[in-house]
């Protein structure tokens, strides 16, 4: 892992965001019932096996979530609607789950891979905030079927099942307050 800067300046967007997510994701936790394992500020033992993840800082977890995250998925290339729920998604999922949800909700070829069509379907109206609104709530609707398969599936996991829910809420009133309509 290359060595954090912590002197950079960040997107306006991405402060935003992440700033949004390290609310939800709070600082450090190791719960032997959450699948997600040992996580610092979200950032997981699991992803970073390399990492002390109780000793992790904040400015380096927020260092892992621009280039790990924002920039290594294009959140800041995507309508900011987008961007923000793909991150939050990323950052809480698996990738390729995190990019299934939009690629569902654009109904084009779901294989959690940001390609040419995937691209093409979000950028296609990226400027109709009525489409954009859509397609978060259908984005949305998706992440929350599937957090409560993951609850039916495993039932130790369905104790989280609010937190889970209540973090999707949490995520849109974000994104209609800050992002559309760029509340400070």
């Amino acid at each position: 892992m290359q060595p954090m800067d912590t002197n950079k300046t960040y997107p306006e967007l991405f402060l935003k965001a992440v700033n949004h997510v390290l609310k939800i994701e709070g600082g450090y936790v190791d719960d032997p019932n959450d699948a997600g394992g040992e996580t610092n500020y979200g950032i997981s033992k699991r992803q970073y096996p390399h990492l002390n993840i109780r000793l992790l800082t904040l400015d380096d977890a927020i260092a892992i979530y621009f280039r790990d995250y924002w920039q290594a998925y294009g959140c800041g290339d995507l309508p900011p609607v987008i961007g923000c729920f793909l991150f939050d998604s990323v950052v809480n999922h698996r990738p390729k789950t995190a990019i299934k949800f939009l690629q569902c909700a654009y109904r084009v070829e779901v294989d959690g891979v940001i390609g040419d069509e995937t691209l093409g379907a979000i950028r296609r109206f990226a400027n109709n905030e009525d489409y954009l609104t859509n397609k978060l709530t259908l984005s949305l609707a998706y992440r929350a079927d599937f957090y409560h398969d993951l609850a039916v599936e495993n039932p130790s996991q369905e104790r989280f099942i609010m937190g889970w829910m209540r973090r999707l809420f949490v995520l849109q009133q974000f994104i209609n307050t800050e992002v559309t309509h760029g509340a400070d």
